[in-house]
């Protein structure tokens, strides 16, 4: 259906919808966009509604990033914003009857694309995988906290007043004090079109988890990821509390991920990783396992775009330090949770709960992709949590894994050379910009040394 008749059929079902927030998720993973009358979807809905080019590519700060070379050094122009399919919903948390619609860029032509747009720079490793005879089925799942909307602490509980502070894993206790806001978090993603399910307390104090349902569709997967991500903080809002997808907010709590499970159909509809009859990993497990693991330090720069990112990875805290992987292991950088059956399927758990979805997705699906390619064989599992000798260790310093990525043929061969020089620019400027920021912690520790 043309997006012109879904927003005639959406106007008819929401009369009292008055305007929409259009908007793309941007390198970082962050929204920007326009908020507009109903009625200029109209404008959205025949190609007529643009913005500029480098709103795709601007930094964490929100500021052109001169050494990418895609604003003002060329004019700063337009692309035309096109609508997602199945995206046009209503925002069930704002103050007002709201709708939204995500976009993705294209050139001023309607048909060039934007090829460090973050959903078309998965939309290519998808286009790979279809010429393989291979279709993708992804979850995504992610760890975030609900802190306190005036101060970076944990909310007071809803139901016993006290701040928390403990930790809480799978605690019910917890779990029910705040079902009211879970549960409206899951109502607003599912209108969003996310298929919102499984909700957990995590270890920290005031830290979740939620989980999408495996969808045949990697693109859909990302698109989900986004959307759940402006229902959890809409949602938490609404109820006078904010959210953090922070990977590492707190330093004596734990950090959040945001974990991707991946299997491949053939075209019979066949997952290729199920082992059938046998207990251990089938040749194309393996094959893919080893992809992911000898493409990990390329892509780490995605896994953990920002400064805090690498607060998370230490040992012990379920966040990978090597890459190394591992049956139904939680302590290694790839688990594998199934090895038969239609649930047989790769757990990359390096990520942070910062991470753009397109991009994780996009990484992970080419080291897969790859790995089959070349059918080379993975290292023997690791059956207890993975430290120094058991895989190649990862960059776990923001400058290194810059360079790995800047350098990487992988990145540049999977995900296109005009994204690695983009994102690759963002991230010196970003870094650059903290680096000169002096912090309080320095000021109170160094100040008056003699």
């Amino acid at each position: 259906m043309s997006f012109a008749k879904t927003l005639a059929a959406f106007r008819a079902r929401h009369p009292d919808i008055a305007v929409a927030e259009v908007y793309l998720a941007d390198l970082n993973g962050l929204a920007r966009g326009k908020l507009v009358p109903i009625e200029a979807l109209d404008k959205l809905a025949s190609g007529g509604m643009k913005m500029p080019v480098s709103t795709v590519g601007l930094d964490i700060f929100g500021v052109d990033v001169a050494e990418s070379g895609i604003a003002m050094e060329i004019g700063d122009p337009d692309g035309v914003l096109v609508p997602i399919a199945g995206t046009l919903a209503p925002m069930r948390w704002a103050g007002r009857p709201t709708a939204q619609v995500q976009c993705t860029m294209t050139g001023t032509d309607g048909v060039m694309t934007c090829t460090f747009d973050p959903r078309h720079v998965l939309a290519g490793v998808v286009d790979r995988a279809r010429a393989a005879g291979l279709t993708p089925v992804v979850a995504l799942e992610l760890e975030f906290y609900l802190i306190d909307p005036d101060r970076p602490s944990p909310p007071l509980s809803p139901s016993a007043g006290g701040r928390l502070n403990r930790a809480q894993l799978y605690d019910m206790e917890v779990m029910r004090a705040f079902e009211p806001v879970m549960a409206d978090i899951t109502a607003a993603a599912q209108a969003l079109g996310a298929p919102a399910e499984t909700a957990i307390c995590e270890f920290g104090a005031g830290q979740f988890e939620m989980n999408l349902t495996h969808v045949a569709d990697a693109l859909a997967a990302a698109d989900h990821m986004v959307a759940l991500k402006r229902a959890i903080r809409g949602v938490a809002r609404a109820h006078g509390m904010d959210a953090s997808f922070m990977p590492k907010p707190f330093g004596e709590m734990t950090g959040s991920g945001q974990h991707i499970h991946v299997s491949l159909l053939d075209e019979a509809g066949r997952n290729i990783f199920d082992a059938g009859e046998g207990s251990e990993p089938n040749p194309a497990l393996r094959h893919a396992v080893s992809g992911l693991l000898g493409t990990m330090a390329y892509a780490m720069l995605i896994f953990a775009p920002h400064q805090n990112s690498y607060r998370r990875f230490m040992p012990g805290s379920f966040a990978p330090v090597v890459a190394a992987w591992g049956l139904d292991n939680r302590g290694t950088a790839l688990r594998l949770p199934e090895c038969r059956g239609k649930g047989a399927r790769v757990e990359h758990r390096v990520a942070g709960a910062d991470a753009n979805p397109y991009l994780l997705s996009a990484a992970v699906l080419a080291g897969i992709l790859k790995g089959l390619a070349d059918r080379a064989e993975p290292p023997e599992p690791v059956a207890r949590e993975a430290s120094g000798g058991d895989g190649a260790p990862l960059p776990l310093a923001w400058a290194m894994a810059g360079q790995a990525f800047a350098g990487s043929g992988f990145i540049a061969d999977w995900l296109g050379p005009e994204f690695r020089h983009v994102f690759g620019c963002i991230k010196r400027q970003e870094r650059a910009t903290l680096q000169a920021r002096v912090s309080d912690v320095e000021y109170d520790t160094y100040l008056r040394v003699v």
